[in-house]
């Protein structure tokens, strides 16, 4: 049984909450025999590029791929999710809600084990598409009680403060600039896709925790150098993908100026093997790149949920018969 998921059904099955506890289990099982993370490759195409990426999550039985791409008639994302002993897939499920949600899902999880405890304004750069389940994974993991936003376009950003204001029930302020936005904020989110920094390292504040997540591609970088090398704990969700994709860390890491070695991942902060925080006054930075064991961790709770439900469409995919042993 193939069972397909429309972006309804998955925004009707699940929500933030759902997301942040699959991925928490997720990650708690990061160094579990048998787990592979492919790292995103684009394949350039005339019109544009298609994203693959693809992973293993052995403790749930499950792998699988996502695939998405805008091209010049029209988007295209889904997650194909199949059991780890053969077959067709299990499901496929159109993954565009699903996306953003664990996007936001996995700043929940990096912001629990780095962000003080205390923590309650959040400084947000970026209003677009991935703001928004940004500030919902916050809300998910901190009493948050006041946001301050800043974007490039005034109207952008006030009626983000509105529509957030009245979903969340806390205090989201519009501010004229980065640097207002972020000023005695506990938490920092960058949700942008700048080719140039928009945080910089001496707005810091001791104790601050700080988000990069809007980009996740060599060419661009949404804080400065100064920011990564003041951090005293460095994290991003996978350190193989972050050696293609994080602009941040790269040119420092060819320069010299930046070990790998420093940089952890989240998964073995998550599961204890390495310490996060370890002092109120220290500086977290979490550079976020949106991992393949992410969606399959998240899509396989929303197979489970739709299976509960009894949502979603049977394909009837039939399973091909195993091949004969060779002579």
């Amino acid at each position: 049984m193939t069972l397909y998921l429309t972006v309804e059904d998955v925004r009707g099955l699940v929500g933030m909450q759902d997301a942040v506890d699959a991925l928490d289990t997720a990650f708690k099982h990061w160094a579990d025999p048998g787990t592979a993370q492919f790292p995103r490759r684009r394949l350039s195409l005339p019109g544009g590029p298609v994203n693959l990426m693809a992973a293993s999550y052995p403790s749930q039985g499950v792998y699988g791929y996502r695939v998405y791409s805008i091209l010049p008639k029209g988007m295209s994302n889904q997650v194909f999710l199949f059991d780890m002993e053969g077959g067709p897939p299990l499901a496929i499920i159109e993954s565009g809600t699903a996306s953003t949600t664990r996007t936001g899902a996995a700043t929940g999880i990096a912001t629990r084990y780095l962000a003080r405890e205390d923590a309650r304004t959040v400084g947000l750069i970026g209003s677009g598409r991935q703001a928004g389940p940004q500030l919902e994974a916050l809300k998910a993991v901190r009493p948050i009680t006041r946001v301050n936003v800043y974007s490039r376009k005034k109207e952008n950003r006030d009626a983000f403060a509105k529509r957030m204001a009245s979903a969340l029930d806390v205090e989201v302020v519009p501010v004229d600039s980065p640097e207002a936005a972020v000023k005695g904020a506990d938490i920092v989110v960058t949700a942008t896709m700048s080719a140039d920094p928009v945080f910089r390292a001496e707005w810091i504040e001791p104790g601050m925790h700080i988000n990069v997540m809007g980009a996740n591609s060599a060419n661009r970088r949404e804080v400065d150098d100064r920011t990564v090398l003041r951090a005293d704990v460095l994290v991003t969700d996978d350190r193989d993908q972050a050696k293609i994709e994080a602009g941040e860390l790269i040119e420092l890491a060819a320069s010299g100026r930046l070990a790998w070695s420093r940089v952890l991942e989240l998964g073995d902060v998550v599961r204890g093997a390495v310490p996060g925080r370890t002092r109120p006054d220290q500086v977290t930075v979490f550079k976020s790149l949106g991992l393949a064991y992410e969606d399959v961790a998240f899509c396989k709770a929303i197979l489970d949920r739709a299976r509960e439900k009894g949502v979603g469409r049977d394909l009837g995919l039939a399973s091909a018969p195993p091949r004969p042993p060779r002579n």
